[in-house]
C-alpha cells in the first residue's frame, strides 16, 4: 500500500531539525553564558556587603524626608499667608500696569508732537544761530565799552567810598555846628568863630600861633595845600585833641579838592605837658604825604607842635 505525502509531517520534521540546530547553537553559547553568571556572581559577593550600609543611608534619608515633609507642613500655612497677604499688592500693580498703558498713546502722541517740534527747531537753527552772531557782536561792543568805561568806573568808586568815609563827619560837624550857634552868645569871648557854611575858618592868634607847624615847610604839602586847606586842618586838629572819645577826623576842601585824615596816636609827656603823637594824611590831587607831629597842651589848655 503506497502512502501519501503529507504537508504537515514534512513541517514537523523541519520543526524538529530547526529545534535540534537551535538547541545546538544554544549549546555553543553555554560557556559564554556561564562565565558571564560567574562574574554576576563575582560581583553580587562584592556588593553584597555594602547592602546593609545602604539600607541605612536610605533609612536616614527617609528619616530626614520625614523631617522636611514636617517643616513644610509647618511652614506651609505662613507662606500661604504671605502669599494671600502679597495678593492685593500683586492687583494693584496690575491695575497700575494697566493704567500705564492705557497712558501709553497719550504719551506716543506728545512724544510725536515732541519730534515735530525738534524739526522744527532744527530748520530754525540757521536763523537762530545767525541772531546769536549778532548777539555776540552786540556783546563784544558792549564788553569793549565796559573796558573803556572800567577806569572811569574806578573813580567814581574811589569818590563813592571817599564819600562814605566823609558823610559822617560831616554830620558830626553839622550837630557841632548846631550846638555852637546855640551857645555862641556865651562863647563870643573865646574867640573861636567857624565858617562852615561860608568855607572861611579862622581860630585865635594864640590858638594859630601854636599850630603853624602842622605842616613842615619843606614837606610836599606846604607846597600844595592852600591857606584854607591849613585852617580846616587847624580846626579840626583842635576838636579832635580836646575830645576824649574821638580817635580820628577828616577834612576836605570843596575849593581846592584837597582833603586828608587826622589820626590821634600815642599818649606821652614831654617837660611835664601832656603830648600826643598826630599823624596827617594830606591827599592833593593824585598825590598824598603822611606827616608826624607831637602835640602838647600847655598850663592855658593851648595845644602847640613840639
Amino acid at each position: 500500500m503506497i502512502k501519501q505525502f503529507s504537508y504537515s509531517q514534512a513541517l514537523l520534521a523541519a520543526a524538529i531539525a530547526f529545534l535540534a540546530w537551535s538547541l545546538f547553537k544554544f549549546t555553543l553559547q553555554v560557556p559564554a553564558i556561564l562565565s558571564v553568571i560567574e562574574k554576576t556572581s563575582q560581583t553580587v559577593d562584592s556588593v553584597s556587603p555594602k547592602i546593609d550600609d545602604i539600607v541605612a543611608e536610605v533609612a536616614l534619608v527617609r528619616i530626614e524626608v520625614g523631617e522636611v515633609r514636617l517643616l513644610l507642613s509647618q511652614q506651609t500655612p505662613a507662606i500661604l499667608s504671605q502669599v494671600e497677604a502679597s495678593l492685593p499688592v500683586i492687583q494693584q500693580v496690575v491695575a497700575e500696569s494697566e493704567y500705564y498703558s492705557r497712558q501709553l498713546p497719550a504719551l506716543l502722541e506728545q512724544i510725536a508732537s515732541i519730534e515735530q517740534q525738534v524739526t522744527i527747531l532744527q530748520e530754525s537753527m540757521p536763523a537762530i544761530l545767525l541772531r546769536v552772531d549778532s548777539v555776540v557782536k552786540t556783546t563784544n561792543n558792549t564788553t569793549a565799552e565796559a573796558a573803556n568805561w572800567r577806569p572811569h568806573s574806578t573813580l567814581y568808586l574811589n569818590e563813592i567810598e571817599l564819600s562814605r568815609e566823609y558823610i559822617p563827619q560831616y554830620l558830626t560837624r553839622i550837630e557841632r555846628t548846631i550846638v555852637d550857634a546855640k551857645t555862641i552868645g556865651s562863647e563870643a569871648s573865646s574867640g573861636i568863630v567857624s565858617g562852615f557854611f561860608k568855607g572861611v575858618i579862622s581860630l585865635p592868634f594864640e590858638m594859630v600861633a601854636g599850630l603853624t607847624g602842622i605842616v613842615d615847610k619843606d614837606s610836599r604839602s606846604a607846597k600844595y595845600l592852600t591857606a584854607e586847606d591849613v585852617a580846616l586842618m587847624q580846626e579840626k586838629v583842635i576838636a579832635l585833641l580836646n575830645d576824649n572819645y574821638q580817635k580820628k577826623t577828616i577834612w576836605q576842601n570843596v575849593k581846592s579838592g584837597n582833603r586828608g585824615t587826622i589820626i590821634k596816636g600815642k599818649t606821652m609827656t614831654r617837660n611835664k605837658q601832656q603830648c600826643l603823637n598826630v599823624t596827617f594824611n594830606n591827599h592833593f590831587g593824585s598825590d598824598k604825604e603822611t606827616l608826624t607831629e607831637i602835640m602838647c597842651i600847655d598850663e592855658k589848655g593851648l595845644w602847640k607842635v613840639i
